[in-house]
């Protein structure tokens, strides 16, 4: 169980309350604005607390000496950036995860030491090529400006009864995890692949084709 402290609670950050929540984990969710944790709905059992997330005074009584994890999940890069560094800072959190909105502001949240960012921006544009040119490979993350790719695919065509060490997928390319029905599995190199595999391939964007002709080959 860990404690949780996010700040902003739009979309993102209330969907990821409630679920962290459901997990069984201490939730604290900041926002400037009462009428928003709303969206939190009546099944959150968490905190929620007014406030300015980038104002010391308010993360100390959410908590921020505490938190195992902090997620600045506003609409805003620049609140986002301040409470991150401030979270890092000041509150020496060890995972500090940021939402960008700007995917050109990425390199801001590296130079201050932030832990990962999430882009949705990124994320959506990834998603829409793969729709366009790979037909079943899901963007599920980017990193590094859309430079690496977190893709899922489920597996299908020759692959299926393959050992992982017999399968040649592009040098630039890792599976990271697969899901068989609603276990996840974490493989090495002698998992076989069963048809209905979901599995989360790391990978370089100019990669993303090849993995899918291995993986997913009609």
């Amino acid at each position: 169980m860990m404690y949780v402290l996010i700040i902003g609670c739009g979309r993102v950050g209330s969907g990821l309350a409630q679920l962290l929540s459901m997990n069984g984990n201490d939730v604290v969710v900041v926002d400037k604005d009462a009428s928003h944790f709303q969206e939190l709905g009546p099944t959150f059992d968490g905190l929620t607390i007014e406030g300015d997330g980038t104002d010391q005074d308010v993360l100390t009584k959410a908590g921020g000496s505490k938190a195992d994890v902090f997620v600045a999940a506003t609409d805003d890069d620049n609140t986002n950036l301040m409470a991150s560094q401030i979270a890092k800072q000041v509150f020496k959190v060890q995972n500090v995860i940021a939402r960008v909105n700007d995917p050109e502001k990425e390199p801001l949240y590296r130079d201050a030491g932030i832990d990962a960012t999430v882009c949705p921006t990124a994320i959506a544009v990834a998603h829409i090529r793969n729709a366009i040119m790979h037909p079943g490979l899901i963007a599920l993350m980017t990193v590094n400006k859309g430079g690496i790719e977190i893709n899922k695919i489920e597996v299908k065509g020759p692959v299926v009864g393959k050992a992982l060490k017999d399968i040649p997928l592009p040098k630039d390319s890792t599976i990271a995890a697969l899901v068989r029905g609603s276990k996840a599995i974490i493989p090495d190199n002698t998992t076989t692949l069963q048809k209905g595999d979901i599995v989360v391939v790391a990978n370089l964007a100019g990669a993303s084709g090849k993995v899918k002709d291995v993986l997913a080959k009609s």
